[in-house]
Order: structure tokens, then C-alpha cells, then sequence
């Protein structure tokens, strides 16, 4: 369905619906293949020229899932951070071009995608005050606890998958 909403965006070229409902289903769990796979089916209807109209938006999009190097393979563990590098609350680390915040509470390791889940724009630090994050872009606000939206809009952080091992933090992507 997600997918079948991304493909009249692109027949009817709304760009704000695209970049809406792109996003949406990669939160659905479409992958960036399914998405580009279910528009080149279409080539038929859509003609290329809107295909590429769309791909020209996505690739501005910035959105890690759509990194032309990595389309096609395998999500992969990269070493982040040590833990003794992680101080308690709050800290925003930066790998492969991506940006990510860890909440640290003892033990407990929480990391969130950096990117806003409206619009994919990049959160910075200093948009955190107290335990609440602010997306510069349309002031949607999260708590840092758990990820969720609790102002504005209606989607919580994107969490990102992490394991501990051997005293470092490593996230997959």
C-alpha cells in the first residue's frame, strides 16, 4: 500500500507527497530496493522521465537507505563508539556520513536516528534541552527516553539497531 502511494506521487510529481510518503514506507518496512524496484515496474505508465524526476528528489533527500554505494547490499555492524566514551544522558556521535543520538541511562543504550522522521532533516545537539529534541526544521518534538513524538507531529525517532560487544558500541547499517 505504502508503495502504491509512492508510485502516484511520482505519476502525479508532488514532491512534498513524495517525500512524505517515501518516507512512510521505508518506516513501514519497504526497503529502498522495493522502492526503486516498484518504480521501474511502472516505467511503463510513469515513463522514465518521472522516474528520474523522483530519483533526482530522494537522492536530495539525503536518506542513508538510497546511498547509491550501498543500494543493493547488506546492512553491515560498524564500531561507534566506546563505552567509557559515552557520558550519562544524552550524546550525538557521527559515522559514515550519518549522524545518530545515544541516550545513556546506566547501563541502557538507546540510539535514534539524527533525522527527523517528517522530513529527514538533521537534528543537531543543540536542539536538545533538558530530555526533549527539536527538529529545527517544523519544531516536531521527542523525548529522548524513548524516541516518541510528544509534540507536532505523530511519528517517534527512528531507533537504530545496536549491540555491545567488547566494551564498544556498534550499530548496523
Amino acid at each position: 500500500r505504502a508503495l502504491l502511494s509512492v508510485i502516484t506521487k511520482v505519476d502525479a510529481q508532488t514532491e512534498a507527497g513524495l517525500r512524505q510518503y517515501l518516507v512512510r514506507a521505508l518506516r513501514e518496512g519497504n526497503s529502498a530496493d522495493e522502492i526503486l524496484d516498484a518504480m521501474l515496474v511502472c516505467v511503463p505508465t510513469l515513463g522514465m522521465s518521472k522516474i528520474i524526476w523522483a530519483i533526482d528528489i530522494i537522492l536530495q533527500m539525503d536518506i542513508p537507505d538510497f546511498d547509491p554505494e550501498l543500494i543493493g547490499k547488506e546492512k553491515q555492524w560498524h564500531k561507534l563508539v566506546a563505552l567509557d566514551e559515552i557520558k550519562e544522558g544524552v550524546s550525538r556521535f557521527e559515522y559514515d556520513g550519518r549522524a545518530c543520538f545515544i541516550n545513556r541511562n546506566g547501563g541502557d543504550y538507546q540510539v535514534f536516528d539524527s533525522r527527523c522522521p517528517h522530513q529527514v532533516t538533521n537534528i543537531p545537539l543543540l536542539s536538545l534541552e533538558d530530555k526533549v529534541l527539536t527538529c529545527p526544521k517544523h519544531q516536531w518534538k521527542f523525548n529522548v527516553d524513548n524516541g516518541e513524538c510528544i509534540e507536532k507531529g505523530s511519528r517517534p525517532l527512528n531507533s537504530i539497531e545496536h549491540k555491545i560487544e567488547n566494551n564498544f558500541l556498534y550499530v548496523l547499517s
